[in-house]
């Protein structure tokens, strides 16, 4: 072999090889460049782009003029792109007012913010002089309404009703079940430790907040002896007249 053509050759595949480097080399940066890009779009798209804005709000929970009420209290702004919308000032607004235990905002792509709204429900109307409180299965006395809704149970005290009173009569109604619970007429609070409900003929003394699922099982047992009073402030010794 000649030295002048093993020097040609030798040239040649050392200039490939850098014609190769220089477009693994170009290749990289033009991907490098269009993964920009395309962050860049995405992020532009989802930050700032008129596509992806808040353009329906969606109520869950309640429906009619509650789901309005519930709008206007969170107030979400129209044309705001949905990835930089506030989640919790909405909630905090909606929770602000006493009807509604708890509420959850979350987006809903690609255009809609939906609120989730848990609304008190009532266990007991509390009367208090002409009106009534309706109190829920927290305690909380949430709302004040002329008229006790069909279907609560009515619960009255002798003068101020006391807050240990009060909750052991809503622990009362949450331990009832359901076929009990829709029996009971009236609901009398004595004191922080004597609550006692009407069904049917029968007085039951309840008590406090103690033993619950052991006074459930006892009524249970002896109310359908239509005794005047059954007394099962102490469950394992119920007494009945």
């Amino acid at each position: 072999m000649r030295p002048g053509k093993g020097t040609a050759r030798e040239t040649n595949r050392f200039e490939e090889r850098a014609r190769r480097a220089r477009l693994n080399r170009l290749r990289t940066v033009l991907l490098v460049l269009l993964a920009l890009a395309l962050v860049g779009g995405l992020g532009y798209l989802v930050w700032f782009s008129p596509v992806l804005t808040v353009k329906k709000v969606e109520v869950q929970g309640v429906s009619g003029a509650q789901a309005d009420e519930v709008r206007r209290a969170a107030d979400i702004p129209m044309g705001v792109p949905l990835a930089r919308l506030d989640l919790e000032g909405p909630g905090r607004r909606i929770t602000s007012s006493p009807l509604y235990a708890e509420a959850e905002v979350a987006r809903k792509w690609p255009t809609t913010v939906v609120l989730e709204v848990a609304p008190r429900r009532p266990v007991l109307a509390l009367r208090t002089g002409e009106s009534y409180q309706l109190v829920d299965e927290d305690g909380v006395a949430y709302r004040s309404v002329d008229r006790a809704p069909s279907g609560v149970a009515v619960a009255a005290g002798r003068g101020q009703v006391p807050a240990r009173g009060l909750r052991a009569a809503v622990a009362m109604m949450r331990a009832l079940p359901d076929d009990l619970r829709a029996q009971v007429g009236s609901v009398e609070v004595e004191g922080p430790s004597m609550v006692s409900f009407k069904v049917g003929r029968s007085q039951v003394r309840w008590g406090d907040e103690s033993e619950p699922r052991l006074k459930v099982k006892v009524i249970k047992a002896l109310l359908p002896r239509a005794p005047g009073t059954l007394d099962v402030s102490a469950p394992h010794v119920p007494v009945t007249r």
